[in-house]
């Protein structure tokens, strides 16, 4: 039996906007709606937590509840869907080669905009180097002093992969793997150390830890940089910006 989880946690800090005075916010609930709508289409069981597990400094972390928590594993393969998605396809997602894991490239990254932050070469070079906050440098104290990040194999003319953490397939196998291979509070240490989120080091662990990625298209998690750029929401549109006001008006 395969499931779609998602989960939504109360954001803090300053993007406390994104949440409703009481209970599931508007636009989460559309995102819950499409998932829980796709689910039937697919003959997959559907599972909501607004509780924490993980406990983490981050509401994010909370993805990865399905690598600790024995709830899932009578399951098969398990879809971690953020709940600022909405789901355009009625093609079986669990169709894909899943292998250990499967993810999406964030396709184009290098040339994303946003109104705050400048995407250039220096960004990259401080996303990956910087000696503290950089990810590979982080990888290189903590976990292996040869460690290498890893280049796309469905899309090779990227110059490195990085998989967005918004729609995950793990499958039971990978799940186990990780449960073993991924310290329980290690996310934590990671945030506190460079800052970052939990695309990055799941990116990091998978990339250290060798597990077999299944890539998906990008179809599969259009994100906004994209979809703005083309009209294409693809398969699955990914509200990953700041605001999710679009979702109000999805396809219309």
């Amino acid at each position: 039996m395969n499931l779609i989880y998602q989960y939504f946690i109360p954001y803090e800090g300053r993007d406390t906007s994104l949440n409703a005075p009481v209970g599931l916010p508007k636009w989460a609930k559309i995102g819950m709606n499409s998932a829980k709508e796709y689910a039937e289409k697919i003959n997959a069981e559907y599972m909501f937590y607004d509780q924490k597990y993980m406990f983490s400094s981050l509401n994010v972390f909370e993805s990865f509840r399905v690598i600790y928590d024995t709830t899932f594993d009578k399951y098969d393969n398990v879809l971690v869907l953020d709940i600022d998605t909405i789901i355009n396809t009625d093609e079986n997602i669990f169709d894909n080669e899943i292998k250990d894991v499967a993810l999406v490239h964030e396709l184009g990254v290098t040339n994303r905009t946003h109104p705050q932050i400048k995407f250039d070469n220096n960004f990259w070079k401080r996303y990956f180097h910087h000696p503290t906050q950089g990810i590979v440098s982080y990888a290189k104290q903590h976990l292996d002093p040869a460690f290498q990040w890893q280049k796309s194999k469905l899309y090779p003319d990227e110059p490195f992969a990085l998989y967005n953490g918004g729609v995950t397939i793990w499958s039971k196998e990978g799940r186990l793997k990780a449960r073993k291979a991924f310290p329980r509070k290690g996310h934590d240490h990671f945030r506190q150390v460079t800052g970052k989120t939990e695309t990055p080091y799941l990116n990091m662990m998978l990339m250290h830890h060798r597990f077999n990625v299944g890539e998906l298209p990008n179809e599969w998690n259009r994100l906004n940089y994209q979809w703005q750029k083309d009209g294409d929401l693809g398969k699955i549109t990914h509200y990953n910006d700041v605001s999710k006001d679009g979702m109000f008006n999805h396809g219309k």
